[in-house]
């Protein structure tokens, strides 16, 4: 084995190891959450995929709901979305690029990190988003949970 052909299993395998180390950290349960102030109490697993694939902005009683969102590429997203509607990022990127060129519907607000989401959260009570089960603080309220 040529010392190149060493060097590149060695990369190969501690960049694989590194992708599912970092998977890994976000496997807990997913808590879809609301400030604790918002009237809503409970959504269902159909209600998560119409506002956070954009499908409404308000919901059945009139009120109004702005999902916040992580950046491409954060891990945690990826499970979000393979757990909420079993697509990949990937996918995900190309459903609302469909949706944008049609002029149909407007993407959720895209944060960097999940504190930056939970600060967010703070600020609005028609803010939801989703934050790992781990995360939930007495400021929020889980109203949903994907496994």
């Amino acid at each position: 084995m040529t010392r190149l052909s060493w060097l590149c299993r060695l990369i190969l395998v501690i960049t694989v190891s590194s992708a599912a180390t970092c998977a890994s950290a976000f496997a807990d349960p997913i808590a879809v959450v609301v400030p604790k102030q918002s009237d809503i109490n409970a959504l269902s697993r159909k209600q998560v995929i119409d506002i956070f694939m954009g499908r409404f902005d308000f919901l059945e009683n009139g009120q109004k709901i702005k999902p916040v969102d992580y950046d491409n590429g954060y891990p945690f997203r990826e499970q979000f979305y393979r757990s909420l509607v079993n697509k990949s990022e990937r996918q995900i990127a190309a459903y609302w690029s469909r949706l944008l060129f049609s002029g149909r519907a407007k993407p959720p607000t895209q944060v960097a990190s999940v504190e930056v989401s939970i600060d967010e959260l703070s600020n609005d009570t028609s803010m939801i988003t989703y934050v790992p089960v781990n995360l939930v603080s007495e400021e929020m309220k889980i109203v949903l949970v994907l496994e």
